[in-house]
């Protein structure tokens, strides 16, 4: 998910003929303008907006001699070489509606080779889980999951509640405490597909031949490129050429996927199904005034959730309150905006005591604010008196804000008196054990000892990525690439880095044969914040709505 700051960033090019290039999507300035549309600014590193990313000094880039340590360094001359060999190979079983499943795990490198010069540019770290037994893969789906923003490894959505194995979340459903670990996952899509867990160059063990070759991949094209090529080796490699496809995407991932699946079609590997967890929105979804009107019903949704509204409004459920939510954005809201300065004195009143009763804020905040409130500026405002705000990716998470006063030496602010970053309690209380547990996981489960280096999870392995497209453009293209591919898009209510009611917009929006929207589309909601799979609730319906769209596509009835 993104670890967006002061808001979300604009970044929405459209697309050119080729529909292969994606974006960070057009997750736009909630906190005030927007950016112009384009790349990210000069030296503006994406994993910024990662799982966990540290901010403005998470990007690669030039070393620092010995303070650096972490950060991926694109400037070196040379870098350990990773060795092509078969990946490792196990044999377990699991439990699934009460019966056995036996599968097969692999965990290790894929080169890929340039197709003049037969060497290897990169090897991309991937792990895949397989049933055994199969007498004809070809009916057997294969479903490539593959990660979510620039730096931003998929084991997140292997490890995180979809693979075979899930981390072992605590019931309040944080990591805990070490020694942190993993149970076998009732939830997990493999009885329905095969998996397959990709991490894009920069991400996880993943590693371009020579350091300095790692900005060739950190551009929208070359990125899907590299993911095409690895789709393809595998089907080869693995005699799946002819076995139903489906790719994954979450977050700033989802143009990726859209993106990868005209590629493929393009170079004649057909999908059949694509899948977009928290999906980014189109631009127009957050240009001028509709950013506030589709921001909003997540706005209220969290102070529901927080109990800040009239106890009708608290008493109403999830979906009874969003439909409150969307009415009012669409109609009174709407027509506020619009009239701005030429609102009657009545009008204005109502609005006013409308917008303040659905957030939960005061009449004077929004009068101040102009009826237009801003993610960041409503993130310190509901809970103000209690000291706290909320996590962007999840906003039914809290957490204690420090004030604004000094404290540290010299009352600048501890070292330096730098600014500290927003804080996203949320990703802090998932992110605490989860790489300790996985690479665990790795070596003890999967018996992988070929790490190369840090395992970048979120941030480090990537430098300044170049980033074009947009999701609503790359899926239109897809589906005009291939009218028979399947969309599935989850939407989180609560995950305020992607508001559900942009993520409707967009699809609203999307230009698509009337055919496509009415047979090829499916939308399902879910009371989660970003990574729908690491709430246990969530995760039950999730898997059912996955297999079951999974289910349907390959039906023959569909052929």
């Amino acid at each position: 998910m993104s670890y967006i700051r002061n808001g979300q960033i604009l970044l929405a090019i459209a697309i050119g003929i080729s529909s292969t290039a994606w974006g960070q999507g057009g997750r736009a300035g909630r906190a005030g303008a927007a950016q112009p549309a384009g790349t990210p600014a000069a030296g503006a590193p994406a994993n910024a907006a990662g799982r966990g990313g540290r901010g403005a000094d998470a990007g690669g880039g030039a070393g620092g001699g010995a303070t650096e340590f972490y950060n991926y360094d694109t400037t070196a001359g040379t870098g350990p070489a990773i060795p092509d060999a078969q990946p490792t190979e196990t044999h377990q079983k699991i439990t699934l509606n009460g019966e056995a499943l036996a599968y097969t795990a692999r965990a290790g490198y894929m080169p890929l080779r340039n197709a003049t010069t037969g060497q290897s540019e990169a090897h991309l770290f991937y792990t895949s889980y397989a049933k055994d037994g199969v007498s004809d893969v070809s009916v057997r789906p294969v479903l490539f999951f593959l990660g979510g923003a620039p730096g931003v490894s998929a084991s997140w959505q292997e490890f995180g509640g979809l693979g075979p194995k899930r981390m072992r979340w605590m019931k309040d459903g944080t990591a805990g405490l070490p020694p942190y670990g993993w149970v076998d996952n009732p939830n997990t899509l493999l009885g329905q597909a095969d998996l397959v867990f990709v991490n894009p160059v920069g991400t996880g063990f993943s590693r371009p031949a020579q350091p300095s070759r790692g900005p060739n991949f950190w551009n929208s094209v070359a990125d899907i490129a590299s993911l095409g090529e690895f789709v393809r080796s595998f089907v080869n490699q693995y005699n799946r050429r002819n076995s139903p496809l489906f790719l994954a995407g979450e977050d700033f991932g989802t143009a990726r996927a859209a993106g990868l699946a005209a590629y493929l079609t393009e170079h004649q590997i057909p999908v059949h199904g694509l899948v977009l967890l928290s999906m980014a929105m189109s631009a127009d979804a957050v240009a001028g005034d509709a950013q506030y009107i589709t921001l909003l019903p997540s706005l209220i949704m969290s102070a529901w959730y927080h109990k800040k509204l009239s106890p009708e409004l608290t008493a109403m459920s999830a979906e009874q309150i969003s439909g409150q939510a969307r009415q009012f954005a669409s109609r009174e809201y709407l027509h506020a905006l619009y009239k701005g300065d030429r609102l009657t004195p009545e009008e204005r009143t109502k609005a006013v005591a409308d917008l303040a009763r659905l957030t939960g804020l005061s009449k004077a905040f929004v009068v101040n604010n102009d009826l237009r409130i801003t993610l960041d500026r409503f993130n310190s405002e509901l809970m103000r008196d209690q000291h706290r705000g909320l996590s962007n990716s999840d906003a039914r998470v809290s957490g204690f804000i420090p004030g604004a006063g000094g404290g540290g030496r010299g009352g600048r602010g501890g070292f330096g008196g730098v600014a500290p970053s927003p804080i996203d309690f949320n990703l802090s209380n998932l992110a605490g054990g989860f790489q300790a547990a996985y690479e665990a996981y790795l070596r003890g489960e999967l018996t992988f000892n070929g790490g190369n280096g840090i395992f970048y999870l979120s941030s480090g392995g990537v430098g300044t990525f170049t980033s074009t497209g947009s999701d609503d453009a790359s899926l239109a293209g897809a589906f005009a690439r291939n009218p028979n591919l399947h969309l599935f898009v989850g939407i989180n209510y609560f995950d305020l880095n992607a508001p559900f009611y942009a993520a409707e917009y967009t699809l609203a929006h999307l230009n698509v044969s009337p055919e496509v929207r009415a047979h090829n589309i499916t939308v399902t909601h879910f009371e989660a914040g970003a990574m729908t799979y690491a709430d246990s609730k969530a995760l039950v319906k999730l898997e059912g709505d996955l297999n079951r769209f999974v289910r349907e596509v390959i039906s023959p009835a569909r052929q």
